[in-house]
């Protein structure tokens, strides 16, 4: 029996087990470990919007295209009053490249797009990431 015992635990090391050689594209696509740990925090790229008097704009309606794909942003993590609005989260982690992908962000007024701001949005192991582009803008209307 623990022979038997000693050949299952064996076994299964070698099957968790990986040469660090084997598999070198794919640790291109996914530089991860396994089994690491990550805070459970959600972390959402945000962009402020205000007018050449610093006044908050407030968007009728607003949204983001990663690779010209449209994303979802729930509506519980921003407040238009506060012209503070969520580019990327967490959520579009699968979605994401580790180097980054460019974003759209795209702000509606009375059906008219009034803001068009481009970011470079990427990812590590555990949370999106911004890479390139302003965080804080000023518009005119």
């Amino acid at each position: 029996m623990k022979n038997l015992l000693m050949l299952f635990c064996f076994i299964s090391m070698a099957a968790t087990c990986q040469d660090n050689n084997s598999g070198a594209k794919n640790k291109k696509e996914n530089p991860c470990d396994p089994d690491i740990m990550c805070t459970m925090e959600f972390r959402i790229i945000n962009l402020e919007i205000t007018d050449n008097e610093g006044k908050v704009i407030v968007l009728d309606d607003f949204y983001s295209e990663i690779d010209g794909e449209k994303i979802e942003i729930p509506d519980d993590v921003y407040e238009s009053k506060n012209g503070i609005y969520p580019v990327a989260t967490d959520g579009q982690m699968d979605v994401l490249d580790f180097d980054g992908n460019e974003v759209i962000f795209y702000g509606i007024i009375n059906g008219e797009t009034v803001v068009e701001h481009k970011m470079k949005i990427g990812k590590d192991c555990c949370h999106i990431l911004h890479i390139e582009g302003e965080k804080k803008i000023t518009i005119t209307l």
